[in-house]
């Protein structure tokens, strides 16, 4: 192993709930045998990602492509090229700042490959970059800085080999090449209405995706959904290279999900349904790495006659013989819905909170449980 850093990279996470955002990255990075160092800056939709070290063996671009394309709530990454954080949040700071770019920066990258560059705007930014303008502007700048390093390169807004962005908020402005796009809009086309069985009380494909991601297993290792629905976490849960278990009581939604798998070119051979109970599980200790789930509620689910509180607390009474030490418990449940001190007891665990508004009626609470 040789000692050293591999370059810096940054990442723009998704607007909508960028705290749970970042603990997606970090729950995918600790799946990973690999040092990934991952690192917040002072606008929280903008991380940086770096190797800890360096190895002849470690394919830098490849481990980046897995990270990023397992994450549901990561627009892009970028190879740093540029980055500053301003003091003043003054028009004079900034436009000196933006002079302060080096090309030097430049120095390896394909002198030859056609190229744009893209401005976005967040968190509005400082006074001068409220004008469209000033972002064409931006764009412009740095277009031309690389022209000036490589004047063999052309301009190709449609489709250029390379794309280089430019983000800007109030805290600071960072410049990159882009490297790779998530996923989103890959998954998002997995909606629940587009699967052969479909069921109102079914939870979006980008955050079913989220939750498998929160729960930090390898692939090959099992993951159990004891309320399974129509089965859109296991799908989501299979694409990752996870073998998984659902278990569904009412037998019409378990021959739903198992339309809905079978309908699935890479998800039926890694997936299991089992017409069961929650409450009664059967499994042996450590068969299961870790536990992802959206019981039933609202008015188009049944909960089978039981109370949501009652079924829930009785549930992690039995799956606390089940789930090892470290491993994950996530769970979405209304954010009306008070008991996850009762459950942490339970469990012996701690515990992170997330709420993800769905729309006027229902903010879930999504929970996620790590086992002492």
């Amino acid at each position: 192993m040789n000692s050293g850093i591999f370059s810096e990279y940054f990442c723009l996470l998704s607007g909508e709930n960028p705290e749970l955002a970042q603990y997606e990255l970090e729950s995918i990075i600790s799946t990973l045998d690999e040092s990934i160092s991952l690192e917040y800056t002072s606008d929280s939709r903008i991380v940086k990602i770096t190797m800890k070290e360096k190895s002849d063996t470690v394919d830098e671009h490849f481990l980046l492509q897995k990270v990023i394309h397992r994450a549901t709530m990561v627009h892009y990454c970028c190879k740093t090229l540029f980055q500053i954080e301003y003091k003043n949040n003054s028009i004079n700071e900034f436009e000196a700042l933006i002079q302060q770019f080096e090309t030097n920066n430049l120095s390896d990258l394909d002198s030859s490959a056609t190229f744009c560059v893209r401005t976005r705007r967040i968190r509005n930014p400082i006074g001068i970059l409220m004008d469209s303008q000033t972002t064409q502007k931006l764009t412009n700048h740095f277009g031309k800085v690389i022209l000036k390093r490589f004047p063999e390169k052309k301009v190709n807004l449609k489709h250029p080999t390379e794309i280089y962005r430019v983000i800007v908020s109030k805290f600071g402005l960072w410049f990159g090449l882009h490297i790779f796009e998530s996923q989103r809009n890959i998954v998002r086309k997995r909606t629940a209405r587009n699967r052969p069985f479909f069921h109102p009380s079914s939870m979006n494909p980008i955050l079913q995706r989220t939750l498998v991601n929160l729960a930090a297993i390898k692939e090959g290792q099992w993951l159990l959904d004891p309320f399974c629905g129509t089965g859109g976490a296991l799908i989501e849960a299979s694409r990752l290279g996870l073998k998984s278990v659902g278990i569904e009581v009412d037998r019409r939604i378990v021959w739903g999900a198992f339309r809905n798998l079978k309908s699935d070119d890479m998800t039926h051979s890694l997936t299991n349904l089992v017409f069961g109970d929650a409450k009664h599980l059967g499994f042996c200790f450590g068969a299961i790495s870790g536990v992802v789930t959206d019981p039933p509620y609202g008015t188009a689910a049944s909960t089978q006659g039981y109370d949501l509180n009652d079924l829930l607390l009785q549930f992690f009474h039995e799956i606390k013989s089940i789930l090892p030490p470290r491993s994950r418990l996530v769970i979405s449940i209304p954010s009306t819905i008070d008991l996850e001190d009762k459950a942490a007891s339970i469990l012996n665990a701690s515990y992170r909170k997330f709420l993800q508004y769905v729309h006027r009626s229902l903010t879930r609470k999504i929970l996620v449980f790590s086992l002492r």
